[in-house]
C-alpha cells in the first residue's frame, strides 16, 4: 500500500482559500499530544498518527472504546455522552472503574474487544435483573446511575431482525462474504432506485445488509436506526406505535412466522410444540398459564380458519403472537 507524500496546509482565514495565513503543520490533537508538533522522517505521517492514537501514554482512546462497549452492554455509558468526552460532555459516573477498564483493556486484554465483552457479560453487575427489588436504593438512585440493578434495554432493530431469523431457523451463520441488497417495498421509490434484494436478506445477519442512504429499510427505521450520514455512539431509543405495527404487519416478520411453523411440523404433540416455541423465543419454558393460553389460542384459531389444529397457518399465527410479546424485544 502506497503511503504517499504529506504536505502541510495553510490556515485559511474565515475559510477563504484565497486568504491563507501561516502554514499549519500536520499533528495529533494538541490536548492529547502536547504543543510540540511531531517530526516526520518519511511519508505522510499517517503511521505516526496511528501510533500516537494507540500509544499507552494516551489513555483517551482506550477510555472511549471501553465506554462504548459498556454503553452497548448496559444501555448507559460510564460517560453518558459517549460521543463527547470534552468539557461540554457529561462526567463519568465511575471514574476509577473507567480508568481501570481502560488500563486493563490495553495492558491485559491486548486491545481485544471480544475479550472485553466476555469479561463484562460474566460480571455480577451485568447479570442482575432490571426489576427494582430495593426500595431505598430506588429512591436514592432512581436513574440507576450507581448500577444497583440492570437497566431495562430494548434490542436494536438489527438485533430484533437477527432474533426473528434465529428463532425461525432461517438465520445463516456464515461469517463474511459480500453484502446483500436491501429489500425494497413498492413504496420505496425514487431516483437511483437499485435492484431489490430478497425479503429475508438471504437469511444473512443484518450487518451484511447493504446500506443505501435513500432506501433505508422501514423496519430498521421504526426501531431507531440512525440515518447513515454521521457516526452515532448513542442511538435514540423510542417507544412508538410504528414499532408494534411493524412487528404485526411487516412482510418479513409474517414470512418468518410461516418458516417457523413449517420447521415445527415434525413435532406432533401440541404441548411440546408450544414448549419448543417458548424456548426458542424467550430461552425459557412457558408457565402453566401461558401453556393453557397458547393451547386455547391454537384451538380458537383453528376454528376461525376452519382448519385442523395441526395446520401450519395456526402455528404461524401463534409464532406471530410470540414475536409481538415485549419479552421478545426487551432484555430484562
Amino acid at each position: 500500500m502506497l503511503d504517499g507524500s504529506g504536505a502541510d496546509e495553510f490556515l485559511l482565514i474565515r475559510g477563504q482559500p484565497r486568504n491563507p495565513a501561516e502554514r499549519t503543520p500536520r499533528r495529533f490533537l494538541e490536548a492529547l499530544a502536547g504543543s510540540e508538533p511531531p517530526k516526520f522522517a518519511t511519508g505522510s505521517g499517517r503511521l505516526e498518527l496511528a501510533q500516537q492514537i494507540v500509544d499507552p501514554a494516551n489513555p483517551f482512546t482506550a477510555r472511549v472504546i471501553v465506554n462504548r462497549v459498556w454503553h452497548h452492554l448496559f444501555g448507559h455509558g460510564l460517560v453518558p455522552s459517549v460521543d463527547n468526552f470534552g468539557v461540554l460532555g457529561q462526567p463519568p459516573s465511575h471514574r476509577d472503574l473507567l480508568d481501570y477498564l481502560a488500563v486493563h483493556f490495553v495492558r491485559d486484554l491486548n486491545w481485544s474487544v471480544k475479550r472485553l465483552i466476555r469479561e463484562l457479560v460474566l460480571t455480577r453487575t451485568y447479570q442482575m435483573s432490571s426489576a427494582p427489588d430495593n426500595a431505598p436504593a430506588e429512591l436514592a438512585d432512581p436513574e440507576n446511575v450507581l448500577l444497583h440493578r440492570m437497566n431495562l434495554k430494548r434490542l436494536e432493530g438489527e438485533a430484533i431482525r437477527d432474533a426473528v431469523l434465529a428463532v425461525s431457523g432461517r438465520l445463516d451463520p456464515q461469517m463474511g462474504g459480500p453484502g446483500i441488497a436491501v429489500y425494497l417495498t413498492h413504496f420505496m421509490d425514487g431516483r437511483g432506485r437499485p435492484a431489490s434484494g430478497p425479503l429475508d436478506g438471504a437469511g444473512r445477519r443484518s450487518i451484511y445488509i447493504s446500506v443505501r442512504r435513500n432506501f433505508l429499510p422501514p423496519m430498521m427505521l421504526a426501531f431507531d436506526m440512525p440515518i447513515p450520514f454521521t457516526s452515532m455512539g448513542r442511538r435514540n431509543v423510542s417507544n412508538v406505535p410504528a414499532q408494534a405495527l411493524i412487528l404485526m404487519n411487516d412482510p418479513f416478520v409474517v414470512e418468518q412466522t410461516r418458516v417457523w411453523a413449517k420447521r415445527l411440523h415434525s413435532v406432533t404433540d401440541p404441548a411440546e410444540r408450544i414448549r419448543q416455541m417458548y424456548l426458542a423465543a424467550f430461552a425459557r419454558p412457558p408457565s402453566e398459564s401461558e401453556q393453557r393460553d397458547a393451547l386455547a389460542f391454537v384451538n380458537s384459531q383453528s376454528q376461525n380458519l376452519g382448519a385442523a389444529p395441526t395446520d401450519e397457518r395456526v402455528w404461524a399465527d401463534l409464532g406471530h403472537v410470540l414475536f409481538n410479546v415485549k419479552e421478545f424485544i426487551y432484555l430484562n
